[in-house]
């Protein structure tokens, strides 16, 4: 191996739409991203054994991702949410969040001077539909106005909850990846439940009840009512599923309604994450309702 690098082999989003994004959010643009079919490793790695299992893995790998990669690594800024990450894993957790399901990095690349590295994501499944939150056209502007909230408000994030709220959140989507519904359910419940948490004693609200501090969220941030009428049973259901998960072990309700469930908590918890950063309006919530209903 030859010049430092760090890349990126990302998947489940097209190289298109992240480069969008780069250019419209400005967020990181230290990046050279790639189509990995058409990628040639050598630039970046000398290697003359073909047969190398490592290197056959990563063209492997390569073939169905978007490759980011930077030759400047000593240049790239660190991530502004996560521990020994760069702002590329910020702009994924955003996107993340954005179109409601796990965008993430199957494997990330590193040769520092003498120092070569894999380490290794969750293989996505190839999960089928769409549910974004945000509309892609408005993708960029999103993770710009996201990143750059953040960025000026450093305390924001633990005052606010969205840490370790990201964090549960994060698992929930890897957790649709591996694991049966109840699980991803119980996950996207606890993030939704640090916000209203944090939102509750902020407020000295004095409420204790779990479900009751998630309803009283949901009503004070206008997620009630009308078009939201249906949320008042869902929420129900999706706190019985919390407790059957966390302290007995077991799914009581149907795989039709936990099916159904998993969809809207999804959406939901993505839908509450997104406005924290960026208000998407009374129409665009009003498509989301709709849609959470249509499940």
């Amino acid at each position: 191996m030859s010049a430092d690098f760090i890349r990126y082999y990302i998947v489940d989003i097209a190289l298109s739409t992240l480069k969008n994004v780069q250019r419209e959010s400005g967020k990181f643009d230290e990046w050279e991203l790639f189509q990995g079919r058409d990628f040639d490793r050598k630039t970046g790695n000398e290697s003359q054994d073909q047969f190398d299992p490592e290197e056959l893995l990563l063209k492997g790998l390569a073939r169905r991702c978007v490759i980011a990669e930077t030759k400047q690594p000593d240049k790239v800024k660190p991530s502004l949410i996560w521990n020994n990450a760069f702002n590329l894993t910020d702009a994924l957790t955003m996107l993340s969040i954005a179109r409601g399901r796990y965008l993430s990095a199957l494997l990330v690349e590193k040769h520092i001077g003498s120092q070569y590295s894999t380490s290794n994501g969750i293989i996505s499944k190839g999960l089928d539909g769409r549910w974004d939150i945000v509309p892609l056209s408005n993708l960029g502007k999103f993770v710009f106005e996201a990143l750059e909230f953040i960025k000026e408000n450093p305390t924001w994030l633990e005052e606010s909850g969205f840490i370790p709220s990201i964090y549960w959140f994060s698992q929930a989507q890897i957790s649709c990846l591996i694991a049966p519904s109840v699980l991803e359910i119980g996950l996207y419940w606890v993030s939704i439940e640090t916000i209203a948490g944090t939102y509750i004693e902020a407020n000295k609200l004095g409420i204790r009840n779990k479900k009751q501090k998630v309803k009283r969220f949901i009503s004070d941030k206008g997620y009630s009512g009308g078009i939201w009428s249906f949320l008042d049973e869902v929420v129900d259901d999706w706190y019985l599923v919390r407790n059957d998960l966390f302290h007995e072990g077991k799914e009581k309700q149907s795989i039709a309604l936990l099916s159904r469930r998993r969809q809207q908590i999804r959406d939901f918890t993505s839908l509450v994450l997104v406005e924290m950063l960026q208000p998407q309006g009374e129409e665009r919530r009003k498509e989301i309702a709709a849609k959470m209903q249509s499940y």
